[in-house]
This record gives structure tokens, C-alpha cells and sequence, in this order.
């Protein structure tokens, strides 16, 4: 949870005039964001379930949706995004994104804020994915940097140093064909921390 007056100071940063039929959903983002997470863009819109606020952070995409007796929050990874598409037309924009479990579709009169706010997706996309794939470049370099070393024992056998060194690899192409490494994990397979949820009058909440 995040200071409520933090996240005040983001969101006057960033959007400035506020309508106020999304007070509900600017009250329930310090209860949504972690420590250290920090809102980068926001945009108001509507969803397939009525108007909700959109909000990218420097962790993940955060979409929350506050009525009475019923909490929405749809929660992202930027890691997790397959696709961002956006369109406009005369009145209005689509954003449509594509992850590996959601397909969110979000539409705002406010064309120009939502083109920012696709384009900071995929960016944030982007940096994320090269910052995978140098990770796991770096992993690889480092298994492949030596081959074990190998010890030939003569005495007791019928074979010389060279007649044993002739049946086993002797560089890094021979030996790691006959002993592939595992390849990394995907990091796109990971589920999302939060999935959508509706919350009811009757249900408990902890606080």
C-alpha cells in the first residue's frame, strides 16, 4: 500500500483536472499499488464494464473500475503483454492489449492521451523483453565460457591419450552437441499477480 498523499501528487502530475465520477476509482489506487511503485500515465476511459481508469506504472498496466458494492482491478505485467494495438477515429481512440491470459479493450475520447499512454506501454514492453533476453544471453555465455576438464588415466588401460581424446569432444561445438544445456525459463509464462475481481456488499474484506 502506498501513501494516499504520494499517489495525490502523481495523479495532479500527470492529469491534472480530474472528473469527479472517477473519484471512487483515484481512492482505491493506494490501496492498489505496492511500495516503490510509481504511476507513470493515466487516462480515463471505458471498458467492456463501463468507465474505468487506466493507469501505467513503472512495474505493471493497472485497470480499476470502483462502484458501489463492486471493485474491479485488472493488473498487467508489462512482461505478460503480447500485443498493443491502437486506432482512432472521429470522436475517440481503442486501445486494444493483448496479453497471455486478457484482452483488454479501452476506449477513451481522449485521443491524444491514449496514443501517449499505448506508446508508453510499448516502450516499457520493449525495455523489458531486451532486458530478458540479455539476461539469458549472459546465462548462456557463462555455461558455455569452459568446457569440464578432461582426465585421461593410462595406466590401467588398454587405450593411449590420444585414442581416448579421439572418442571425446575436444571443443565447445562437439561437447555441447552430445550435451545440450537446458534452455532458460520463459518469463511470459508467469501469471499475472492480479486477476480481475468483483467484490459484494456480503463479501468480507479484510483491512
Amino acid at each position: 500500500m502506498v501513501s494516499t498523499e504520494v499517489v495525490r501528487r502523481q495523479i495532479n502530475n500527470l492529469a491534472g483536472s480530474i472528473p469527479f465520477w472517477y473519484k471512487p476509482e483515484l481512492r482505491e489506487l493506494p490501496k492498489i499499488m505496492r511500495e516503490g511503485e510509481i504511476l507513470q500515465d493515466i487516462v480515463f476511459g471505458r471498458y467492456e464494464g463501463g468507465t474505468a481508469l487506466l493507469c501505467a506504472t513503472n512495474y505493471r498496466v493497472l485497470l480499476v473500475d470502483k462502484k458501489p458494492m463492486f471493485l474491479t482491478v485488472e493488473d498487467i505485467r508489462y512482461d505478460m503483454v503480447a500485443e498493443v494495438d491502437f486506432a482512432h477515429y472521429f470522436l475517440g481512440a481503442t486501445m486494444h492489449l493483448r496479453s497471455f491470459s486478457k484482452d483488454l479493450k479501452f476506449k477513451s475520447f481522449k485521443q491524444i492521451e491514449l496514443r501517449k499512454f499505448t506508446s508508453h506501454i510499448q516502450d516499457k514492453v520493449m525495455e523489458q523483453r531486451s532486458r530478458t533476453m540479455e539476461m539469458a544471453n549472459g546465462e548462456r555465455q557463462a555455461v558455455h565460457s569452459a568446457i569440464p576438464m578432461q582426465v585421461f588415466e593410462t595406466e590401467d588401460s588398454h587405450m593411449t591419450d590420444m585414442q581416448a581424446r579421439s572418442l571425446l569432444p575436444v571443443n565447445k561445438d562437439q561437447w555441447y552437441k552430445i550435451n545440450p544445456q537446458p534452455l532458460p525459463p520463459n518469463p511470459y509464462a508467469r501469471p499475472s499477480m492480479i486477476t480481475r475481481r468483483r467484490i459484494g456488499r456480503f463479501d468480507y474484506v479484510e483491512k
